[in-house]
């Protein structure tokens, strides 16, 4: 089911974008196999640049492989979301499956407005968009968290100001010992005088 409403999308996307079918039609016959954490799509590229469905028996002239984060991030921020990707196979497949998923758009909005109206869809793009980046920010404020826990709460990190001070106070008591050491030398020669 997710292989056949994948290429449905992918199809209904590329009849929107002439220069993505283009680009997609020099790979002609060619294989893909994405693996996602709910499935695995294969798709072949037909003459026109428009991907079928392709049989997931057949071996794929490429395989892609998303992780979890990054399946979700691509709704958001396409570019990072293929840095993510695991990529084996034909190099120059690769970069045009790149190229098309990085630059192609999809104005669901659009598509979604025919279906619960203008209102409705503005409120769902803008509420799948806010959890697209829900990820990356609750890790981002988890971190900053617990480093200011650790800093702040229970000491058990210097502040870098903390540390500045501390090494100061150190260099100082070792010039102090130097001097009494010092002293304490010439006190004990002063005493035991002259041999």
């Amino acid at each position: 089911m997710l292989n056949s409403l994948s290429s449905t999308l992918a199809q209904h996307l590329l009849e929107q974008a002439d220069w993505a079918r283009a680009r997609l039609a020099e790979h002609c016959g060619k294989r893909v196999r994405v693996e996602l954490p709910m499935g695995v799509l294969s798709v072949e590229i037909a003459e026109d640049g428009q991907v079928l469905q392709a049989s997931l028996d057949e071996t794929p002239d490429l395989v892609i492989t998303l992780p979890p984060l990054a399946a979700v991030q691509w709704i958001s921020d396409r570019q990072s979301a293929w840095r993510e990707a695991r990529v084996e196979g034909d190099v120059e497949l690769a970069a045009a499956i790149s190229d098309v998923a990085t630059n192609l758009r999809w104005d669901f909005e659009e598509d979604l407005s025919g279906v619960v109206g203008d209102v409705a869809a503005q409120r769902i793009g803008q509420s799948v968009r806010r959890l697209s980046v829900w990820p990356r920010d609750a890790a981002e404020s988890a971190a900053r968290g617990v480093a200011e826990f650790l800093a702040e709460e229970i000491y058990m990190l210097a502040t870098p100001l903390q540390v500045e001070t501390f090494t100061k106070d150190v260099d100082e008591l070792r010039d102090s010992v130097e001097r009494l050491q010092k002293r304490m030398d010439r006190l004990a020669d002063s005493i035991a005088g002259p041999r």
